[in-house]
């Protein structure tokens, strides 16, 4: 019985289904210059279109999960849409409405460069000694597909000093790679580049890159040079200033590096007069052995002298 009631819901849904999409949807869907445009299926004047657009290009319409957003700006009557620059990259998709039923889904191609007055090219910049190398590129090929030779870049540079700006030169190129040559080492140039369609400005202009150009090995080493020159001419005026200095003022100079005198505290003085201890400077050991030696002398002699005196008196008796 249940199985019964499932089959039946199924085989409803799926009736229910096929009479929603009842209609036959727009016709001939496609992006021209800026406009998303179609054809009605029937000559009914009572039919309704609804539109949607996903931002990105990389989907999949088959898959459920894909996430579309109204365009409310779209009145629902008319058969063209007004492509506007934030829908760079977009894909629509469109379809006839008449009361509940609705017609199948018809999808655009995504929009281009061509499609939109805002794209800008892509622009690298690499720098070597007193030259710079620009490289630009499309973002789509679609530009040179519409245009062909009619698609040009126009490459402004400027250098930057001290927060000004000096005057902007041009470089009007159909190469997608250009050199920048005779620039100022250790300067800070900046670049940026728009496009030309038919020798008019097309789309915005690209954000600017600003580099230093760095210096070429002889100026740096002139510069080392130049330093190391200066440096020893600096170290040599400093030592002659010295000697100058020094040599007029030789006397201040040899009080100001003599030993400083010490003072002796008082209470030391006066344990030095109480007599109980020596104020007179301890001898040398030289001298300590030289008076130890006259002294051994003097006694000995002394001793002689009293030894033959006390002979003679024994003779006399």
């Amino acid at each position: 019985m249940i199985r019964h009631i499932c089959v039946g819901m199924v085989l409803t849904l799926l009736i229910n289904t096929e009479g929603t999409f009842c209609l036959n949807p727009p016709q001939d869907v496609k992006i021209v210059r800026s406009n998303l445009q179609w054809k009605p299926p029937d000559d009914d004047d009572s039919l309704l279109y609804s539109l949607q657009y996903k931002p990105s290009s990389f989907f999949d319409f088959r898959k459920t999960g894909d996430e579309w957003y109204n365009v409310t700006s779209h009145n629902g009557t008319q058969l063209r849409f007004q492509i506007t620059p934030e829908f760079y990259g977009a894909v629509f998709r469109v379809r006839t409405e008449k009361g509940i039923n609705v017609s199948e889904w018809q999808y655009s191609d995504s929009v281009k460069c061509a499609n939109t007055n805002s794209c800008v090219p892509v622009l690298k910049l690499s720098v070597k000694p007193e030259m710079a190398y620009v490289t630009m590129a499309h973002m789509d090929k679609s530009l040179e597909r519409e245009y062909g030779e009619n698609v040009a870049f126009n490459l402004s540079f400027w250098k930057v000093n001290n927060g000004g700006y000096s005057k902007a030169e041009f470089v009007i190129t159909k190469s997608k790679n250009e050199h920048i040559f005779k620039l100022e080492s250790g300067e800070n140039y900046c670049f940026q580049v728009q496009y030309l369609l038919f020798e008019k400005p097309y789309g915005n202009v690209s954000n600017q890159i600003c580099a230093i150009i760095p210096e070429t090995p002889e100026t740096i080493k002139s510069r080392a040079l130049l330093y190391s020159i200066l440096t020893s001419f600096l170290v040599t005026a400093i030592c002659g200033v010295c000697i100058f200095l020094l040599f007029k003022h030789h006397k201040k100079a040899k009080q100001l590096f003599q030993p400083l005198r010490l003072e002796i505290p008082h209470h030391y003085q006066e344990f030095f007069r109480s007599g109980e201890f020596p104020l007179q400077a301890c001898p040398s050991p030289s001298r300590q052995s030289l008076q130890s030696y006259d002294m051994i002398t003097v006694i000995g002699y002394s001793h002689l002298k009293q030894k033959g005196q006390e002979e003679e008196q024994e003779k006399s008796f």
